[in-house]
C-alpha cells in the first residue's frame, strides 16, 4: 500500500511539473515582461559561489527591477556568518531565513528567484515563481548529473557562456527543455573587474612571491566527482609552504566543504591543527570568502578545483593542478579541456617543488598562451555585460529569441 502511494505521490508531482513549465511559466513570463515593479530574490548560502553581484548591483539601476538577497543554509552548508559580514560591509539589503529549502515565495512573493546551485530541491516550494538560474562557476562537466537536473529543467531561463556552450547543453537536456540563453554569465564580469577596484587581501611581506593553494573538497569515493588529491598532497603542501616561507606568501583556500569531511576521515582534532597552521603562521593565511581580490594580487596557484581551471587564467599566472594518477580523458566540454591544457600537472611532490621554485625565479613560457584563451573563451557576447544580457533576456522577448539556442529559436 506505501509503494502505491509513492508511486501516486511521484505522479502528482510530475502532472504539477509538467503543467508548471507548460502552461504556468510562459503565462508568467509575459506578466513580468508587461510588470513596472518586477520582484526579484536572490538566495544565497555560501559566499565564495556568489558570483551574480554584477547582476544584482545592474538591477539595482534599472527601476523596473526590485532585487533582494536572502540568505539562509542548506542541508550541505551553513555561511551565513560569512555572508552577513559581506552584505554588512558592502550595505546591501538582505533578510535572512533559516533553511533554504523551505518556501520563498509566501514571505516575500518574487516574481523570480535566483538560486546559487543547479541541484536541490527549492523550486518545488515556490512553484508561484519563475527561476532562472546563473551557474557559480563556467560550466565544465558533460556527465549528466552536472546539468541534467530537475531544477535545470523547470527553470525558466538557464544562462551559458556563449552560443556553443548553450547549444550543447540545451542539445543534451533534449528538446523537452528549451530554456538555454547564451547571454554570457556573471563570473565573466566579476573576473573583469579592474584589479585597481578590487582590495588586496594579502597579508605579510608584499616583496615575497604569492601562491594560493587550493585543494577540492572530493575526498570521499561517493563524491560525483572526485577530483580531489588532498589526502596525498595536503601534508606535502604544508610542508613544502613552510620550506619556502621565506620566499613565499601563501593563501589556503579551500573548498567550504573540505574541513566537514577532513573531520571525518582524520578527526577534528587533526583538522583543526591543520587548518590552524594555515591560518595562523606568519608565512600563510586562511581564505574563505570571496577570492577575486586573492587571484588577481597573486602569482601562481595549486589547485585541484573544477571551477578555477577556467577562472585563474583571467590572471595569467602559472597555475598547476594536482593529479593522483596519470591522466586519460575527462568528462569536460572543449573549453574546460583547453583550459586545463594550459595547466602544469603535479603527480609527485617533486613536480610541486619543481613548480614553486619556477614561480620563485620568474619562469614562465605560456602567460601569452593563457591570456589569449581567457580574452577569447571567457568574455560574454554581443558586446554587452553577462548582467546587461540577462536582464535584456528577462525584459524583451525579442532580445531573448536572439539569444536562445538556435535549434528552438524558430
Amino acid at each position: 500500500m506505501s509503494s502505491a502511494i509513492h508511486l501516486l505521490k511521484l505522479k502528482c508531482l510530475a502532472l504539477k511539473l509538467f503543467l508548471y513549465r507548460k502552461i504556468f511559466i510562459p503565462l508568467k513570463a509575459e506578466q513580468i515582461r508587461h510588470k513596472r515593479n518586477i520582484k526579484i530574490i536572490f538566495v544565497l548560502e555560501n559566499l565564495g559561489a556568489w558570483k551574480s553581484e554584477s547582476l544584482y548591483l545592474q538591477m539595482l539601476k534599472d527601476t523596473r527591477f526590485n532585487p533582494l538577497i536572502v540568505i539562509g543554509r542548506s542541508d550541505e552548508e551553513d555561511d551565513c556568518n560569512n555572508l552577513r559580514s559581506y552584505l554588512e560591509t558592502k550595505k546591501y539589503i538582505f533578510k535572512e531565513v533559516g533553511y533554504i529549502g523551505d518556501s520563498l515565495w509566501k514571505d516575500y512573493k518574487p516574481d523570480i528567484i535566483f538560486y546559487q546551485k543547479p541541484y536541490g530541491g527549492i523550486f518545488l516550494n515556490n512553484l508561484k515563481a519563475l527561476f532562472c538560474y546563473c551557474p557559480y562557476s563556467f560550466h565544465n562537466s558533460i556527465q549528466d548529473w552536472a546539468f541534467k537536473t530537475s531544477f535545470i529543467y523547470n527553470s525558466w531561463q538557464v544562462y551559458y557562456e556563449n552560443p556553443t556552450l548553450c547549444d550543447y547543453y540545451t542539445t543534451q537536456l533534449g528538446k523537452g527543455s528549451k530554456n538555454g540563453y547564451a547571454t554570457g554569465i556573471p563570473p565573466m564580469d566579476e573576473l573583469l573587474t579592474p584589479k585597481e577596484l578590487l582590495e588586496n587581501p594579502w597579508k605579510g611581506d608584499s616583496t615575497k612571491k604569492r601562491i594560493i593553494f587550493a585543494p577540492h573538497h572530493s575526498i570521499n569515493p561517493e563524491n560525483w566527482w572526485q577530483s580531489s588529491t588532498f589526502l596525498e598532497t595536503g601534508e606535502i603542501m604544508l610542508e613544502l609552504a613552510e620550506k619556502y616561507s621565506d620566499k613565499i606568501q601563501w593563501a589556503f583556500k579551500p573548498h567550504p566543504l573540505l574541513r566537514g569531511k577532513l573531520e571525518k576521515i582524520w578527526g577534528k582534532e587533526r583538522t583543526d591543527a591543520y587548518y590552524n597552521k594555515w591560518e595562523n603562521s606568519e608565512w600563510s593565511q586562511y581564505e574563505s570568502g570571496k577570492y577575486l581580490g586573492l587571484f588577481k594580487y597573486s602569482d601562481a596557484m595549486i589547485h585541484d578545483c573544477g571551477s578555477f581551471i577556467e577562472e585563474y587564467h583571467v590572471t595569467g599566472n602559472p597555475v598547476m593542478y594536482l593529479i593522483r594518477k596519470e591522466e586519460g580523458t575527462h568528462d569536460w566540454n572543449e573549453t574546460v579541456d583547453e583550459a586545463y591544457r594550459l595547466h602544469q600537472f603535479g603527480k609527485t611532490k617533486e613536480d610541486i617543488e619543481r613548480f614553486i621554485i619556477n614561480v620563485i625565479e620568474g619562469k614562465d613560457e605560456s602567460k601569452d598562451k593563457r591570456i589569449a584563451f581567457f580574452r577569447n573563451n571567457l568574455t560574454s557576447p554581443y558586446g554587452k555585460t553577462a548582467a546587461e544580457n540577462i536582464i535584456e533576456c528577462i525584459l524583451d522577448k525579442k532580445a531573448a529569441h536572439k539569444m536562445r539556442y538556435k535549434k528552438f529559436s524558430n
